[in-house]
């Protein structure tokens, strides 16, 4: 991935970490707080100054309500009914891992995810 479009990724996330704080009416304290961080290192994930560590992002799709996929793709539409039931097939196994595990899993996995959300994208682009 380019820097020019690794950058534009970084700032659409930076953008819909805010947007769902505050569509959920939360105070960027509030949910340093909920999140366990200080508030300026939450700050920093929402002007994309720092990027997110997947088990934050996953913490604040908890706490926000918004789906963990929302805050990873582009809005270039839709998503297929074929990559919605492969997500939803993704997201039926990752409940099934118990709570305690799911930060390990995650960061035992960081390279996967990174390179299945990057072929995803590069499929999405075709």
């Amino acid at each position: 991935m380019d820097d020019t479009r690794l950058e534009n990724v970084k700032l659409r996330t930076a953008t819909k970490i805010r947007e769902a704080r505050e569509r959920k009416d939360i105070t960027q304290v509030a949910m340093a707080k909920a999140l366990g961080l200080a508030r300026q290192t939450y700050l920093d994930l929402e002007s994309g100054k720092t990027e997110p560590r997947i088990s934050t992002l996953v913490s604040i799709a908890d706490i926000t309500g918004r789906p963990l996929i929302w805050f990873i793709y582009e809005d270039e539409g839709p998503i297929s009914s074929e990559d919605k039931n492969d997500i939803q097939v993704l997201l039926d196994l990752f409940a099934q891992v118990p709570r305690s595990m799911r930060s390990k899993l995650i960061e035992h996995n960081m390279s996967f995810v990174s390179c299945w959300i990057d072929y995803v994208a590069s499929v999405k682009r075709k």
